[in-house]
């Protein structure tokens, strides 16, 4: 399938879009007074993120079904700093999942029952919250969900940006893996 070099520039332009709404979301979160603004659109960047998704995974099929698809076969035909730089920056969303996890005692999310902040877990109330600790969890939520997006984002912009249009880079990966 070949993707005309007009679309391929637009979804380009829709990753890097992804890429600085992630970003400013981060940037956002360390301002409690925005959170819930920063939540609204930074749920609109998962449908966008879908759309770009689906027409690499048809025009890199066979190939992107692989296990390995994303660590090794997307990369190649892009510069050399891509991969490394996808593997940072999953790095670096770990590290606020795990950070989120261990503040929070678990697996809770931060929430409001009943006018009192608390930390819930499946319809259960795992801990009473100040408003303070309410708020610093749910900027972490937000530092979270945006690091885990711009991890999303990053690779498919960078597909889009400079992968051929060809599929050159795929037949040349099963060259390679022969």
């Amino acid at each position: 399938m070949v993707i005309d070099p007009d679309v391929r520039r637009l979804f380009a332009l829709l990753g890097a879009c992804g890429l600085a709404v992630s970003a400013f979301s981060y940037v956002e979160s360390f301002s409690t007074e925005r959170m819930d603004t920063i939540f609204r659109s930074s749920v609109i960047l998962v449908p966008i993120w879908m759309a770009l998704l689906i027409p690499m995974y048809a025009i890199e099929y066979p190939a992107s079904r692989a296990w390995n698809f994303a660590w090794k076969v997307l990369a190649r035909g892009m510069p050399r700093w891509v991969a490394p730089s996808f593997n940072l920056l999953l790095l670096i969303s770990l590290g606020h999942i795990l950070w989120f996890a261990v503040h929070a005692g678990g697996w809770g999310a931060p929430d409001i029952w009943d006018g009192q902040y608390v930390l819930a877990a499946r319809g259960h109330i795992l801990k009473t919250l100040t408003q303070t600790e309410y708020l610093e969890l749910r900027a972490a939520e937000a530092r979270m969900f945006a690091t885990a997006m711009f991890s999303l984002f990053f690779p498919l912009t960078m597909y889009w940006w400079f992968r051929r249009n060809d599929g050159h880079a795929v037949r040349e990966a099963r060259i390679n893996e022969n």
